[in-house]
C-alpha cells in the first residue's frame, strides 16, 4: 500500500510554505480562519501536518493568502518536484 501523501516531505514543505505565507501576511491562525469561515483548530491541524486539505480548501486557503489559482498550483507542484 502506498504511503499517504500527508506523511511525505513534499506535504511538509507545502504546509511550511503556506504557514510562512500566512505569517508574512501578518495574519494569525485565528485571523485567517475567520476569513475562511473555518474553526481555528482546522487551520492549526493543517499547519501541524495532521490534516490534509482537499482541493477546494487548498484553493480557498491560498486565495485568502493572496495567491491566484495558478500560483497556488505552482506552489503545490514545485513542492512535489523538490521532494
Amino acid at each position: 500500500m502506498a504511503a499517504k501523501t500527508i506523511y511525505t516531505a513534499a506535504h511538509r514543505k507545502l504546509v511550511a510554505r503556506l504557514r510562512a505565507l500566512r505569517e508574512d501576511a501578518g495574519l494569525s491562525q485565528s485571523d485567517l480562519a475567520k476569513v475562511l469561515g473555518w474553526p481555528q483548530q482546522r487551520l492549526s491541524a493543517v499547519e501541524a501536518g495532521a490534516r490534509r486539505l482537499d482541493v477546494i480548501e487548498f484553493l480557498s486557503l491560498t486565495e485568502a493568502l493572496g495567491l491566484t489559482p495558478e500560483q497556488a498550483i505552482h506552489l503545490a507542484a514545485s513542492r512535489q518536484r523538490s521532494a
